[in-house]
Parts: C-alpha cells; structure tokens; sequence
C-alpha cells in the first residue's frame, strides 16, 4: 500500500479526517487526481479543536470539532447574543462580563492562527474513577 493511502488511514484513525473524507482521498489517489488533494486535507486550515477525558480504564470523551465549524458556530453566537434581554445583560455587566465586548469570532481566528499543542491538561483523582485525565488541544 502506497504511502499516501497509509497517511489517508492514519489520519482517519486519528480522527484528524472522517471516514468520508478519507474515502474522497483514497479514491483521488487511486485516480491519480492528487495533485494537491492530499495537502489540502492535511493542511493548517483543516485543524481540529480536540477534548479528551480519559480514565484509569476507558476514554470517556472524545471530542474532535474542525475549525470550520467553529468560525462557523461564532457567527452564529455573535448572533444569537443579540436576543439576550436587556435586562439580562445588565446582570452580566453588574458581574463584569460585558456581552457586547466579545469576539467570539476574533477568539476563534486567534486559537486557530496561534495555538498549536495543548491547552489544557489535567489530571484529578476521583475516590471512585480514580485517575481521569482532562486534555484539550489544537490539532
């Protein structure tokens, strides 16, 4: 098996491209089509959002978001913040947090363009799970 298809099957596994994804890349390989199919999939703009909690026995979240999604997702809480009642917002202002300040969609471009690793990364013991890693990272 060629070199890019283990690469295409890797990236799968690792959750980095779906299953249909995948398939769209392998059938561009075995065409010959990969002029640039392959590095668009792998490229820094298909980054995901990862969360993982892992347990002493099994994982217990796992959680892959695309980028896409996320600038996608932060138009539309930019959005939705503008149906807050008046009221509410004077609540929030009163605790600090001013509603009307966030960028959520600048939040978005700034973890996207410079995070790269971990960006959070705990590990707690519970008396009844025992040890449960918490990990969130950019891939």
């Amino acid at each position: 098996m060629g070199s890019e298809k283990m690469k295409v099957l890797e990236m799968i596994q690792e959750g980095k491209l779906t299953a249909a994804e995948g398939m769209d890349l392998l059938k561009a390989i075995e065409e010959g089509n990969t002029d640039g199919e392959i590095l668009t999939a792998i490229s820094p703009m298909n980054r995901f959002l990862r969360v993982r909690v892992i347990g002493e026995k099994t994982l217990k979240v796992n959680v892959n978001v695309p980028f896409s999604l996320l600038r996608s997702a932060s138009k539309l809480v930019v959005y939705a913040m503008s149906f807050v009642p008046v009221e509410k917002r004077a609540e929030f202002e009163k605790k600090g947090l001013d509603l009307q300040a966030l960028d959520v969609e600048e939040f978005v471009r700034i973890i996207e363009e410079s995070v790269d690793g971990k960006i959070v990364d705990v590990e707690v013991t519970d008396p009844q799970e025992g040890k449960i890693k918490v990990e969130v990272y950019v891939e």
